[in-house]
């Protein structure tokens, strides 16, 4: 039978044994190889005749950052059973998930589980699997628009997604950046929008979702008096699973997103390969390009879930409030020419790498408290965290070292006055630094990174290497590093399993 190889699918996802495992979520790769038939597609040259290994793609990370399972085992099954139970073409699946973060107290490059299941129920060992049974949930990938005009917009918004993530079955997985858009077509002195898009992955089907939305709409103070007319909170579906519906309840996809540019500009910034479905579908790049009202939409904070802009009522396009228009462009990437001042680019994910420092007796608590706060910041996500060390100082008290690794969308300077929120929301007792940012190099007063002095502290060196060794600082390996430092000989390591509230 002919086969299709998907490998290196990567999500992020609260599985395992161990109780901090069911809280804070670590990497899971999955490599897929879909058995059926290819004679068909490799006649016609036409989708429909093969399956889209992208949607496939897709659906193992939903699956990945769904339900809390402990084995790998169950999580191979389950990705299986979804593969095979949403594609009829596909008559077996062999599926391999790594855990390359596992808990284990030697060194190891990895571990795997890989399983087979077949549409007939057949195993490799001639049991019967589920894949039959009928009892996976199916998962939907959704995209949502969010935008008002009236009070604290973006507050509104970030309680949204909150109230979002926390529905049954759903999770967000995707944030765009922040927009204005002027009024167009309202009365003059309307306060323009706010615009953002996200990504989820549900249990829910639209109908279900969309009920779910307007309940939330309403706990904002929505009003449906005019169809025309600010408003404190717009919750749109525009997309799930790609479907094209002519219900008129759940229309899909939304039928005014194809021209909308406050839906497409930051649904572009979100994910630039998106497309849109129906009869009015294609590229959202090449939708947004055709978009009349694409002048009036000006991309203006990458970082607004994390409250740090100032958030006072939005005022009218041309006001003296009025935000200064961005260039479209972000770390060199390209426009379309004529693409004038929108902005249609995508929203960096920096990995950044942070010490974390207490002489307080209550360090583990602090440190936990602040992993927690960090990761609960939408868009965020803990990828290590270190070992606990103790660090012996000349003059004063000991301290408490470790090290934490994140991929987040804020700059480093959003970053570093985030860690600043942080260390404040816990009196000051713990010291928060991003010590590096790859491929982000920064010389200013409020901004360093690399951060010059970690090259020789053993506080944050040693922790580093132990959570990755093979990590490197400005080109340099942070074992040589770590030989180098004058204070090695004062630090030395605690506990491995501090974070779960252990240093036995």
């Amino acid at each position: 039978m002919d086969t299709i190889r998907l490998t290196g699918v990567q999500g992020m996802g609260t599985h395992g044994v161990l109780d901090y495992e069911h809280q804070r979520a670590q990497p899971f790769i999955v490599d897929a190889v879909l058995h059926l038939d290819l004679s068909r597609a490799g006649s016609s040259d036409d989708l429909h005749d093969t399956v889209d290994y992208g949607r496939i793609a897709k659906r193992i990370v939903s699956v990945i950052e769904g339900e809390h399972v402990d084995l790998i085992e169950r999580l191979a099954a389950l990705i299986a059973d979804a593969v095979i139970a949403d594609h009829p073409a596909v008559q077996g699946v062999t599926v391999t998930v790594h855990k390359p973060k596992a808990p284990i107290t030697v060194p190891f490059a990895d571990v795997s589980v890989t399983i087979e299941r077949w549409r007939s129920g057949r195993n490799t060992d001639g049991k019967t699997g589920r894949a039959d049974e009928g009892r996976v949930t199916p998962m939907h990938h959704a995209v949502i628009a969010l935008g008002g005009n009236k009070g604290d917009v973006a507050a509104s918004m970030r309680s949204a997604i909150a109230d979002i993530d926390g529905l049954e079955g759903t999770q967000v997985t995707g944030i765009s950046p922040l927009y204005r858009t002027a009024a167009w077509g309202m009365p003059d002195g309307t306060p323009d929008f706010l615009n953002a898009v996200i990504e989820v992955t549900t249990e829910l089907d639209a109908a279900s979702l969309l009920g779910r939305l307007q309940h939330i709409e309403v706990a904002h103070g929505r009003t449906r008096e005019q169809h025309w007319a600010s408003r404190t909170l717009d919750l749109d579906i525009i997309d799930v699973d790609g479907l094209v519906s002519e219900d008129p309840n759940v229309t899909l996809p939304h039928p005014r997103a194809w021209q909308r540019a406050f839906v497409l500009a930051p649904w572009l910034a979100l994910d630039p390969a998106a497309r849109l479905a129906g009869p009015h579908g294609g590229e959202i790049a090449d939708l947004l390009h055709e978009a009349g009202d694409r002048e009036d939409v000006h991309r203006i904070d990458d970082s607004w879930m994390t409250g740090m802009a100032d958030d006072a009522p939005v005022q009218p396009s041309g006001s003296a409030a009025d935000i200064p228009q961005f260039d479209g462009t972000v770390d060199g990437s390209a426009r379309k020419p004529g693409d004038g001042d929108t902005a249609t680019v995508q929203p960096a994910i920096h990995t950044a790498v942070i010490s974390m420092d207490s002489r307080s007796n209550e360090a583990e608590t602090l440190f936990r408290t602040a992993i927690v706060a960090l990761e609960g910041i939408p868009g965020d996500q803990v990828e290590g965290i270190s070992p606990l060390y103790h660090v012996s100082h000349l003059h004063g008290s000991d301290a408490m070292s470790a090290v934490m690794q994140m991929t987040c969308r804020m700059d480093a300077k959003a970053l570093i006055a985030t860690l600043g929120s942080v260390e404040e929301s816990l009196n000051g007792d713990v010291d928060l630094d991003l010590v590096d940012m790859p491929g982000t190099v920064c010389d200013e007063p409020d901004c360093r990174v690399p951060w010059p002095s970690a090259r020789t502290h053993a506080s944050v060196l040693a922790p580093w290497m132990d959570m990755d060794p093979q990590a490197r600082l400005g080109g340099d390996p942070v074992s040589y590093l770590l030989a180098m430092a004058p204070d090695a000989d004062r630090v030395g390591l605690l506990s491995d399993t501090w974070i779960v509230g252990s240093t036995e």
